[in-house]
């Protein structure tokens, strides 16, 4: 099967998509099996793979056995930073959260979750869900099983717009973008937007865009440690560095799902770990890198699904934000002194240009994966720019820093020392840099103290791990719109871009406008784009299926929406 577009087939829906959504999104599908990702350092262990340009292929047919009720499919997945939806998505809380509409999993399409149905558009300005009735929260304390209504949607799209960094990492979806939350009653919510919003239904069927209960809030103060919800499985235990533990809910509003009596995740980050999980079938699904792929071949690969797909997880080369970017927010002392040198766009692109990213992915990855041109991956394909505009070429590095009056460029490297391959990446690019003459001390840290630093801006050298997503406004507002979330660089002129592409709903209009706003971006150069690496995924055949998201944050690894795409165990 051709890669699917949606703008081949579009719902000719006015209510339902004008200006908004996929209409805005125009995702290129991938090809899946039977057919021929707010920014984040690792890929949570077992997530699903970007769409887009992909191939997959299954080593064994779909059974075709009626699904049967009973037993619990086991995962692997690092330790989450908090059980908070509207902070961290990681997979272990996904099944237990609903949201109004949901992609379909090759993300062409949205289908009703919470909501009955398509919003209705009487304006572009406006969208009006109605929600189903009977849908409860868990059962369990405070909740205690009372009805889902529409002032908790109004509760939790306001509370994922609280604008607190490091805290609402999201807040852009919606903040300043909304004229309105009207609940006329208590099955019926009204959106209006300030302007013609292009991003409004991506946005609102974004895995961070869950609805979460008011009174666990009110009572914990965060949902840190506590997880109720509307979704199939009920939280049970997190047992940290250990275990987390979700269990059927009895109450869920699809009547005799889910299948299974409980997920649970092993908390596990250790790529060669999980791998011997996998092979010891102790665990269900696992995605394999280069350095754990020929192994788990030998090892499963008759009894296993395999697909291989680019990840949206990818590698980026950053630079410290300069004082200029924080003019227009309160960062008073967050960068370093020693970052004042990336003020002079000839220091930053000597930078960019002294990174050899094809070499780094052939090196550490054996060129298994794909090169990036800007800040959209390739597989998005009716968005990414498609030729290099910032290419590697020492020669000139060294010209541009001596222009600079920069002879002595010296500073800390740091980035999160999740696997082998990370570590070699800052290896590699020591060497390059050091061939321009600036001199990196590498400062590998542990995951949870790499977040701490780097989402307050306390670096001078960075690679990192950010998450691409199919919605192009993600990919540049959350980075480089004027209410940055995840990284600072200060230009009006791509302020007022950013902002331009996601109010106009014209597809072709919006396509040229985040066409030139990459260049734009890229040729300022703040970051180097580096690559992507592609996923192996291997699924367990006792767990039927399993029908993972081609966007990498969301975790819920079946589709509500169909019953035939509810996991179920072989036993």
């Amino acid at each position: 099967m051709a890669d699917m577009n949606y703008w081949t087939r579009r719902v000719d829906r006015r209510a339902a998509l004008r200006g908004a959504g996929l209409a805005a999104a125009g995702i290129a599908g991938a090809a899946l099996i039977g057919c021929g990702g707010s920014d984040d350092e690792a890929a949570p262990a077992g997530t699903a793979a970007a769409g887009g340009g992909a191939t997959a292929t299954a080593t064994a047919a779909a059974a075709a056995d009626a699904p049967k009720s009973g037993g619990t499919a086991v995962f692997a997945s690092i330790e989450p930073r908090s059980l908070d939806p509207h902070f961290d998505v990681f997979r272990t809380i996904g099944p237990s959260y609903d949201n109004l509409m949901r992609f379909s999993k090759d993300l062409t399409t949205f289908h009703p979750d919470l909501a009955e149905a398509l919003p209705e558009q009487p304006d572009d300005l406006t969208y009006v869900f109605k929600l189903r009735k009977g849908v409860k929260f868990h059962n369990v304390e405070p909740a205690n099983g009372r009805e889902f209504v529409a002032s908790d949607v109004k509760y939790s799209i306001e509370r994922q717009s609280t604008d607190e960094a490091g805290v609402f990492q999201h807040a852009y979806y919606f903040k300043d973008k909304l004229e309105s939350i009207e609940t006329p009653d208590d099955y019926t919510v009204v959106f209006k937007t300030k302007q013609p919003y292009a991003p409004f239904m991506s946005y609102i069927g974004n895995p961070w865009t869950v609805m979460v209960n008011r009174e666990t809030v009110e009572k914990w103060g965060d949902l840190t440690e506590h997880v109720v919800g509307t979704g199939p499985f009920i939280f049970k235990e997190w047992q940290k560095e250990v275990r987390i533990t979700l269990v059927r809910n009895p109450d869920y509003w699809v009547p005799e799902l889910p299948y299974l009596d409980g997920i649970e995740y092993l908390i596990s980050i250790d790529p060669d770990t999980n791998a011997t999980l996998y092979i010891d079938k102790k665990i269900m699904q696992y995605d394999a890198g280069q350095a754990q792929l020929k192994r788990v071949q030998d090892a499963r690969g008759a009894d296993s699904s395999y697909y291989k797909q680019p990840l949206q997880f990818w590698r980026q080369f950053r630079m410290s934000p300069t004082e200029e970017a924080f003019k227009y927010e309160d960062y008073a002392g967050t960068v370093d002194d020693s970052a004042k040198h990336f003020a002079d766009i000839r220091v930053r692109e000597a930078i960019v240009r002294g990174v050899d990213k094809q070499a780094v992915l052939d090196l550490v990855y054996n060129g298994d994966g794909l090169i990036t041109h800007g800040p959209i991956l390739p597989q998005f394909e009716n968005w990414t720019l498609k030729e290099e505009l910032a290419g590697h070429d020492p020669q000139k590095s060294r010209e541009l820093l001596a222009a600079a009056g920069v002879a002595d460029l010296r500073g800390p490297m740091m980035w999160a020392s999740t696997s082998p391959q990370s570590d070699q990446i800052g290896e590699v690019i020591k060497q390059q840099l050091a061939e321009i003459g600036v001199t990196t001390d590498l400062e590998p840290m542990e995951l949870a103290a790499y977040y701490n630093k780097t989402y307050k801006y306390r670096y001078m050298f960075s690679h990192h791990v950010p998450l691409n997503n199919p919605e192009p406004d993600e990919n540049l507002s959350s980075y480089f719109g004027r209410n940055s979330t995840y990284f600072k660089h200060y230009n009006p002129e791509i302020f007022d871009m950013v902002d331009k592409q996601a109010s106009t709903v014209d597809f072709e209009e919006r396509k040229q406008i985040v066409q030139d706003v990459q260049k734009k971006i890229v040729l300022d150069f703040p970051i180097s784009f580096m690559f992507t690496t592609n996923t192996h995924k291997f699924v367990d055949q006792r767990l039927k299926n399993y029908a993972p998201s081609l966007d990498g944050y969301e975790h819920r690894p079946y589709d509500p929406s169909d019953a035939t795409q509810q996991m179920w165990l072989d036993t």
